[in-house]
């Protein structure tokens, strides 16, 4: 019997889509890679996302992947639209206009199906969002990749 591996699921990006003192709009992409001969099933994928206040983590939205079918030896790539509306963001757009910078940290766990065997998954990545990004989306201009 072949020796079976986990899956592996990490951020594959952020993109900033929109931001003002009342929202933050984010694409978020999620790759989960099934090495293994047989697919596995993505039961749901929920995260959130947070920047550091004073050292501590504050939640400024949530989202799901939701379900998808993960094909054998492949990786399938979920893009999840994230917006926000709460409290914290105001913290967050502070701390972007006092430091010209914002590290929003995406973390969660995936919950998968292999084999009708069920299996959790966490992540974490960090990622920076820049006054240059910003300065992009207002003059309409995208950063190179």
């Amino acid at each position: 019997m072949p020796i079976l591996h986990d899956p592996v699921v990490t951020l594959e990006g952020v993109a900033l889509k929109n931001l003002s003192f009342s929202t933050l709009d984010l694409d978020v992409s999620i790759r989960v890679e099934n090495p293994n001969p047989a697919g596995a099933t993505l039961e749901s994928c929920p995260f959130t996302v947070s920047y550091r206040n004073a050292g501590t983590p504050q939640v400024i939205a949530t989202g799901d992947t939701g379900s998808a079918e993960i094909p054998a030896s492949a990786a399938t790539v979920l893009p999840v639209p994230v917006t926000s509306h709460n409290t914290a963001l105001l913290g967050a757009l502070a701390a972007f206009v006092a430091g010209g910078k914002l590290e929003l940290t995406i973390e969660g766990t995936a919950k998968l199906k292999f084999l009708m065997i069920p299996k959790q998954v966490p992540f974490t990545r960090t990622v920076p969002v820049t006054v240059g990004e910003i300065a992009g989306m207002v003059t309409g201009q995208k950063k190179p990749d």
